[in-house]
């Protein structure tokens, strides 16, 4: 990484939103009015499995759907 990126990553603040639909995701969104506050999508919403460091599966091993937002500045 640049220097410059890591300057960039710095200023950015990430909230990821997850939910059994990328339709609920969205509502959240628009609900937390995070268009207002200049979040934007990072990358494509899609499904996906979680597992904490130690190993542990969150949501009992279901996959969910996951959105993550910036906001730069």
């Amino acid at each position: 990484m640049s220097p410059q990126n890591i300057t960039d990553t710095l200023h950015e603040d990430f909230i990821t939103i997850i939910a059994p639909s990328m339709a609920e995701v969205m509502a959240s969104f628009a609900e937390q009015k995070l268009a207002e506050k200049d979040y934007a999508i990072v990358h494509r919403g899609g499904r996906h499995s979680f597992t904490m460091a130690g190993g542990q599966q969150l949501f009992d091993g279901a996959q969910m759907v996951a959105a993550t937002f910036a906001r730069r500045g």
